[in-house]
């Protein structure tokens, strides 16, 4: 086993050694392939695609307190629910923000349903992150689609001038009426979908709608903050990469996308993470984007139990912490039917009757240990991988096996000036001290200082 205190000498001497011969190879490899792509049209975008390191390893990380940084989606929440969910030490809670539902007669606005819940999100100390969707026929035609073999007929987003003007004229009356309460406005909902901008998704029209209506919310409220696009498809997405270019890209507070392409491996969620970023930066408007996870999740149905759906929330938010991505809204408070071959119906914390869910006390137990603390750095180690996570309470590592199992040695991975005071499994249940087997479901170890007196500073690992 790697001893991650080694800098120079020894164990630790060999894999950065071996880190640098592989980097210089890298490079000679890199050198020798530029030199054929200048030869050929296109050379400079083909090097700029293609002369990626193989592997990303990034710096960033979120700086906020992890409570301040997660939230959940839901509709038609009750005061019962927003009180669990603050109770939970929930920050933000997104709802769709109907414009077909709220503009019944042009430039009059109804927006009574919406204050109150924005009212009793803010009072339990919580933002609401609304989503401004989506057509209205007021304003904008219906049209039809196939979806999954069925004919649907839905309402067009607004695109023509006076559509796009209707649009952000009511975006910016909600953005004047909820200044108080903190929201954040999110301008559409997954438009890289048919079904949410019908009949297909077009990254031009969704650029011009969206710079209106951003430009449009903080002239009404300047201190907005303002998300987009929601996008679904962000790993590899044209619709994406096509918006890149768009001056919408400068307004947004947040380039806001739905990552359920996460797999919960820290190395390889980073990778596709820092993949994001250079798409964006490609397109020339945003240099450095900020990025906020609006909606991810994964449905209880098939082979992913309870147990999986629990997993998987824990080691993709700490993925997400790690990549500076923030806030992470979770997909959703409650089951929305019963149907068992329906995926949609099983992505809540919650059963349809209030009943938690595994994945309930996972994140009950993530914000319990980690709520006041801040991400420090991650923790890969023979196998193991994770994160530290630090707070005035003291030091804490989440960790678990990066594939099968592994062994959990905690002494060993305590930092220097540290000691472990204890081990919870990802629903807070106290575990047995010392070594132990380590699989795929998130362990906490809780860190004190080794001695009495002052407090030691965390001094993150190198990690191989």
């Amino acid at each position: 086993m790697i001893d991650w205190r080694q800098h120079g000498s020894g164990q630790g001497g060999t894999v950065l050694g071996t880190a640098r011969r592989r980097a210089r190879r890298a490079r000679l490899r890199n050198a020798v392939l530029a030199g054929v792509l200048l030869l050929t049209p296109g050379a400079l975008l083909a090097a700029a695609l293609l002369l990626q390191p193989a592997a990303v390893r990034s710096e960033r990380h979120v700086a906020a307190p992890v409570g301040d940084v997660v939230g959940i989606a839901g509709n038609n929440l009750k005061p019962a629910d927003l009180d669990r969910i603050a109770a939970l030490g929930l920050r933000y809670v997104r709802s769709d923000f109907s414009w077909a539902g709220t503009e019944r007669k042009p430039g009059t606005y109804d927006f009574g349903t919406y204050l109150e819940f924005a009212r009793e999100v803010h009072a339990r100390g919580m933002r609401p992150l609304f989503i401004l969707d989506y057509g209205n026929p007021v304003h904008t035609p219906f049209t039809r689609i196939q979806w999954r073999g069925k004919d649907e007929r839905r309402t067009s987003p607004p695109v023509a001038p006076d559509q796009i003007k209707a649009y952000s004229d009511w975006a910016a009356a909600a953005a004047k009426a909820f200044a108080a309460y903190d929201p954040v406005w999110e301008v559409w909902n997954e438009p890289d979908h048919p079904r949410f901008w019908p009949p297909k998704p077009d990254a031009a029209a969704y650029g011009r709608m969206a710079l209106s209506a951003c430009q449009a919310i903080r002239s009404a409220d300047s201190g907005a903050e303002v998300y987009g696009p929601a996008a679904a498809k962000w790993v590899d997405g044209a619709f994406l990469s096509a918006l890149a270019s768009s001056k919408a890209m400068t307004c947004f507070s947040r380039i806001s996308v739905h990552p359920y392409q996460m797999t919960g491996d820290a190395t390889r969620d980073a990778g596709l993470w820092e993949g994001l970023r250079r798409r964006i930066a490609a397109g020339g408007q945003v240099s450095a984007p900020r990025i906020a996870n609006s909606e991810w999740g994964r449905p209880v149905v098939g082979r992913v139990d309870g147990e999986a759906q629990a997993r998987y929330l824990v080691r993709t938010l700490v993925s997400a912490l790690a990549a500076d991505v923030a806030p992470n809204v979770w997909y959703s408070w409650k089951d929305a039917g019963s149907d068992p071959d329906y995926d949609q119906h099983h992505f809540g914390l919650l059963l349809p009757d209030g009943m938690p869910k595994p994945a309930y006390h996972a994140l009950r137990t993530l914000l319990k240990e980690l709520g006041a603390m801040r991400y420090a750095c991650p923790v890969r180690r023979a196998g193991v991988e994770g994160a530290f996570f630090s707070g005035d309470s003291g030091v804490e590592a989440l960790v678990w096996a990066k594939t099968g199992a592994a062994l959990l040695e905690p002494a060993k991975l305590a930092p220097s000036g540290w000691k472990v005071a204890g081990l919870l499994d990802m629903t807070g249940k106290p575990l047995p001290d010392g070594e132990q087997r380590l699989g795929n479901a998130p362990v906490y170890m809780r860190l004190r200082p080794a001695s009495s007196g002052a407090r030691a500073a965390l001094n993150c690992p190198q990690n191989p």
